[in-house]
């Protein structure tokens, strides 16, 4: 390379002003053949970078920085976590929860009414875990969520995920989960109910021996009193 820039030049001492502009050209375009040769390293081949498919594919090192693996990934926010898949809940009708509580005679059953649009209905939930966790062979906890408001692109089934997810945030515990099919605005004409939270407690013969709702539906100061009298 520098030979050929050596060959080139030689002519210079030999031109007249008129053809000084031709070698400058001449020059320029070595030059630039030059750097051109070096900038690549002598022949060696210049690397080529990732395309942006390939940045932009997953890998199986993906989520391995924040702690997970590829194959247990964290949950995206707003989703109902693994565990509440295991909750059962099915969803029944006032006539069949009688039917069920009438399963469990010889018992104190105790039945919340509730919904995740009733905030006070929301704090006193999880002293129903509490009185059921307290007395696990005498009391049997029923969980009967009323979210359901019949309107008519609303299934039963709409309602299902926050429900699950509120469940899911719980302790654990046996409460017996039931989700009510029948709008809330005719379960609360036929049964005679006005507000919620409201607790139903039934005795040892199945039989309805107290509701507690409005400002009497307190765990702490109406409802474990009285199902503790029940128990002795």
């Amino acid at each position: 390379m520098i030979a050929f820039v050596m060959i080139e030049l030689l002519p210079l001492c030999f031109m007249n002003s008129r053809g000084m502009s031709d070698m400058f050209r001449r020059f320029f375009l070595c030059g630039t053949v030059v750097w051109a040769g070096f900038s690549t390293g002598c022949g060696e081949q210049v690397p080529v970078p990732a395309t942006s498919k390939a940045r932009s594919e997953p890998t199986e090192q993906a989520g391995l920085n924040d702690g997970t693996s590829s194959g247990s990934m964290k949950p995206v926010d707003g989703e109902i976590p693994s565990a509440t898949t295991s909750i059962e809940m099915t969803e029944i009708n006032w006539n069949e929860l009688q039917t069920m509580i009438a399963e469990h005679k010889g018992k104190i059953v105790v039945v919340d009414v509730w919904s995740t649009a009733c905030e006070p209905c929301m704090r006193e939930f999880p002293n129903l875990i509490t009185l059921q966790k307290s007395h696990p062979d005498e009391v049997v906890a029923i969980s009967f969520d009323i979210d359901y408001a019949g309107i008519k692109n609303k299934p039963v089934s709409y309602y299902r995920e926050r429900v699950l997810k509120f469940l899911g945030a719980q302790a654990e515990s046996r409460v017996l989960h039931r989700m009510c099919n029948t709008a809330a605005d005719d379960l609360f004409a036929e049964i005679n109910l006005d507000s919620i939270p409201a607790i139903y407690v039934y005795g040892r013969d199945g039989a309805l021996a107290r509701r507690f709702d409005g400002s009497n539906a307190s765990y702490e100061k109406q409802v474990v009193p009285f199902v503790n009298d029940l128990i002795r």
